[in-house]
């Protein structure tokens, strides 16, 4: 049962260690720790205390907003013996405090070891008294001191003269992403996708109590759900009730009338203004909010500063909060201060979110606003109520298109091809023409992998721009009938003919360039990144790639509808050109401009995250990412990325040995229909052949891998052919070398100048630079491969007697003749086992049976374990193996592994 794990602290060591440092410096020192509500404070100075418990006796003081007004309030704990006369003389109390701490205390007896430490909790809310008591006491040498605080200004009028001596001063940040993520699955006892991480962090701020309370809300209202124990997002709305609200309303009640009713204007309005708040004559409330860290001022490019709620979370649930009529009279209010002010996109969508759910009257142009503008920002649900709103009128087609498109975003094919029905023979114009094509090939590529959709749709596009062509500008009209040629030219890419789409691709892009058209530039420039990726030019895709996603940024609400389709073919070019830390801020980063989009594209941030550990030689990563991929792609998948992160998945779960991962996978591979243009398929045969071949050793597996990358080669498709060549090579399939050396000439991206390395050394015979390579390895190259090469080296320098390369590779394997079975270079699972057998003497076909294997296929394991080991006869397999098990321990074991 998930939540019944100890918590450790997580993300505060150096802050803990900073800490004890200074509180066990000589006499009379402290420290100050200052964070919101909730980031950990009281867990830093507890792990404090525990680990100076033996050293010094340990006193807790405890302050509170209700005994603030009362002198000493705070000590009362520590004052027992104090007489009721004597509370209000300082000298008093200040005696009767040094008696307690002068008492035995845990086990250490009184006057012996450190002074004793008083820790502080809350010091934002002692009484002023107490707190400049301990500050005399501090400086005396009498005690040691521990202030825990909102923020260090709440405190600096009693402690300012010590700063910079007795108290060193520790702020406890937010958790980040990985630390995130990391708290979850310690929660949750179990994986959690990235994407419902990083949700998570972007909800809360990477708060750790609210975080903690979210994931349990989350698991209880199935925002959160496990497959194959594996914690994923649904298409769900995260939660703000439960113990979670109960968590922010215990901040919001603390505040007084005037607070709590700009807090609420702030939330409901936000992002509000700064020039808003002060119409509303919010001045001093801004003020007591932002130093409660309640509320923060940002910087926005078009609006200036603007108020927020600390957190998103204080937003979604202080608008829960807000009683209908109070709320309707705030809108009022605002609407009248926001005369004249401008509030952007996200401050108009909010206003008309508000209203709709007030009940009130909003125009209809005013709803297919919010309802594009919902959408362009992945809020489909916001998107389909102001959508329904819209009456029956002229407005009737832009907003079912508006309907469909979020359909989309939650997975609802079917109601989003009901909602897409007859738009494009009813459309009004050409703008909504234009977005019903964009839906209408958004739901095509979801729905099919097939190119039949492309031609018949395009007759449809033609014969709207033909209707509607008499009433609309010739300039539209041109544009239009540009977009119907796109069209046509990715059909051109999804069928593999990369010749004529690059040249048709070309030209578009300069007349949408001389134009100004910029949606059909967006377009171009992304289908031109795809088309130089797949021909193995990913160092110029990235600038177009770049060049599109930087159109998105403040591109029209038409290029929106584009976003999903220019953000993965960007993805594949930063996995091939290695470039991490850019993947990890588009993807894996709650400041993402493209996060809240993610949410609804399936596994596509663990995709591309197990793709980039499996390229970054972490395998155990990659199969974790790969799974979490698959398993969230199982419940929504827009991309049709499950056959492949299937086929990934096995790949690097059979290269660990993790066989029940593999074996699942390589199950839930056949039971899932093919998906995508042909290449892709290809891909995901060749690559599923490889994870086949890792599970079972079975040589029909890597001739269907060969076969699949000779089938590539036929069709042109490069960089499939080098991906599945490379994957040969990794498996110790050197044969193809010689077409992998003439592959990857004039390839970019890093990988590819590896492989040109390596397929050299193989095609040379060189087994010396096979060894260079191992010995000084390229973060390309991988584990799989660097064993391969070791094995190569190895057969080589055999064959031609190079004792200083078979000194070397020794060196390298770490064997030196110690018989470690597991570090055999090259040798798969079933490879090692058979080698075993054969050198204890046992016959091929006692082996069979052994093994429940044909005589023939135990041949072809003996036979690739002399190539790769370079020998020729059994005694040789003596030599490497020469400890050896009891025969029949080895087959009990062999047997149990079956």
């Amino acid at each position: 049962m998930y939540g019944l794990n100890p918590r450790p602290l997580m993300g505060r060591d150096t802050v803990l260690s900073s800490v004890l440092e200074s509180l066990t410096r000589p006499a009379g020192h402290g420290a100050v720790v200052a964070a919101e509500t909730g980031l950990g404070k009281t867990a830093v100075a507890a792990a404090a205390a525990q680990k100076l418990q033996e050293k010094m006796p340990v006193h807790w003081v405890y302050s509170s907003p209700a005994l603030q007004s009362v002198p000493y309030g705070a000590l009362a704990s520590l004052l027992p013996d104090l007489a009721p006369g004597q509370t209000g003389s300082p000298l008093a109390v200040m005696r009767a405090l040094i008696g307690k701490l002068s008492e035995p205390t845990g086990g250490l007896p009184a006057g012996q070891g450190a002074e004793p430490l008083i820790i502080v909790d809350d010091a934002h809310d002692i009484d002023g008294p107490s707190l400049d008591l301990l500050a005399q006491l501090l400086e005396a040498r009498h005690i040691r001191l521990l202030v825990l605080t909102r923020s260090f200004p709440d405190i600096s009028g009693v402690l300012p003269h010590t700063w910079d001596g007795q108290l060193s001063r520790h702020r406890l940040l937010p958790l980040d992403e990985r630390q995130v993520l990391s708290l979850c699955q310690q929660e949750l006892q179990g994986q959690i996708s990235a994407a419902a991480a990083v949700e998570l962090a972007r909800l809360t701020g990477g708060n750790p109590m609210y975080l903690l309370a979210v994931v349990d809300e989350a698991v209880r209202s199935g925002f959160l759900v496990q497959r194959q124990g594996i914690w994923v997002a649904t298409n769900g709305v995260p939660p703000v009730g439960g113990r979670v609200g109960d968590l922010v309303k215990t901040q919001i009640r603390g505040l007084d009338h005037e607070d709590r009713a700009a807090m609420e204007a702030i939330c409901l309005a936000e992002p509000l203004p700064l020039a808003a708040g002060f119409r509303l004559g919010l001045h001093e409330s801004m003020d007591r909010l932002t130093d409660s860290l309640l509320v923060k001022v940002s910087a926005d490019a078009r609006l200036g500063q603007v108020l927020r709620p600390l957190h998103p979370l204080y937003g979604d649930v202080v608008r829960g909060m807000v009683p209908a009529v109070r709320s309707a009279r705030l809108l009022q209010q605002l609407q009248h201060a926001l005369d004249g002010v401008e509030v952007g996109e996200e401050g108009v969508l909010r206003r008309i979110s508000w209203a709709l759910a007030l009940g009130a009257d909003i125009p209809e142009q005013q709803l297919l606003f919010a309802a594009e503008t919902a959408n362009n920002r992945s809020d489909p649900r916001l998107a389909l109520r102001a959508a329904a709103a819209v009456g029956r009128g002229e407005l009737r087609i832009p907003a079912q298109i508006q309907e469909a498109r979020a359909l989309l975003l939650l997975g609802e094919a079917g109601p989003a091809a009901a909602a897409l029905e007859g738009t494009l023979e009813q459309a009004p114009d050409l703008r909504t023409v234009k977005q019903a094509m964009l839906v209408h090939i958004q739901f095509a590529m979801t729905a099919t992998g097939e190119t039949d959709w492309v031609g018949p749709l395009a007759v449809v596009w033609t014969r709207a721009i033909d209707r509607l062509s008499k009433d609309e500008p010739l300039e539209a009209v041109e544009r239009a009938r540009c977009g119907a040629q796109l069209l046509g030219t990715l059909r051109m890419v999804r069928e593999g003919d990369y010749v004529h789409a690059e040249l048709e691709l070309a030209q578009m892009l300069r007349r949408a360039r001389e134009s100004a058209d910029r949606d059909a530039t967006l377009f171009a420039e992304a289908l031109t990144a795809e088309v130089l990726m797949a021909t193995g030019r990913a160092q110029t895709a990235l600038e177009h790639s770049t060049a599109a996603m930087q159109m998105l940024q403040d591109g029209s609400a038409e290029s929106q509808l584009m976003g999903t389709f220019v953000l993965h073919r960007h993805l594949d070019v930063l996995v091939w050109l290695g470039e991490w830390e850019q993947l990890q801020e588009t993807v894996g980063s709650a400041d993402s401009p493209v996060q809240p989009a993610l949410l609804y594209s399936g596994g596509v941030v663990d995709f591309a995250l197990g793709m980039s550990r499996l390229r970054s030689n972490a395998p155990d990563d990659a199969a974790r990412h790969l799974s979490a991929a698959a398993e969230a792609a199982a419940l929504h998948d827009p991309q049709g990325i499950l056959p492949l992160a299937l086929a990934l998945g096995s790949f690097a779960a059979g290269s660990l040995g993790q066989r029940d991962l593999a074996g699942r996978m390589l199950a839930e591979a056949g039971r899932t229909a093919p998906r995508g243009p042909e290449q892709f398929r290809l891909l995901v045969e060749g690559i599923l052949a490889g994870g086949r071949y890792l599970w079972d050793s079975d040589e029909a597996s890597m001739k269907a891998l060969r076969e699949s990358a000779e089938q590539a080669q036929e069709r042109s498709f490069t960089a499939v052919e080098f991906t599945l060549r490379h994957l040969y090579l990794r498996l110790g399939g050197f044969d193809d070398a010689g077409r992998l050396l003439k592959v990857t000439e004039g390839f970019e991206g890093p990988q590819a100048a590896v492989l040109n390395r390596v397929a050299r050394a193989v095609v040379d015979q060189d087994c010396e630079a096979l060894a260079a390579l191992v010995a000084d390895p390229d973060p390309e190259m991988d584990g799989l491969l660097a064993k391969q090469c070791l094995a190569e080296a190895l057969r080589l320098a055999r064959r031609s007697n190079n004792k200083a390369v078979l000194t070397r590779i020794e060196r390298l394997t770490g064997r030196r003749g110690s018989g470690n079975r597991g570090s055999l270079p090259g040798l798969t699972r079933r490879e090692r086992d058979i080698a075993a057998l054969v050198a204890d003497g046992h016959r091929n076909a006692e082996i069979a049976g052994m093994l429940n294997l044909s005589v023939r296929t135990v041949e072809g394991h003996i036979y690739r374990t002399y190539e790769k080991l370079g020998i020729s006869r059994r005694e040789e397999l003596k030599e490497i193996f020469p400890q050896l098990d009891q025969p029949s321990g080895r087959q009990n074991r062999i047997a149990g592994a079956e």
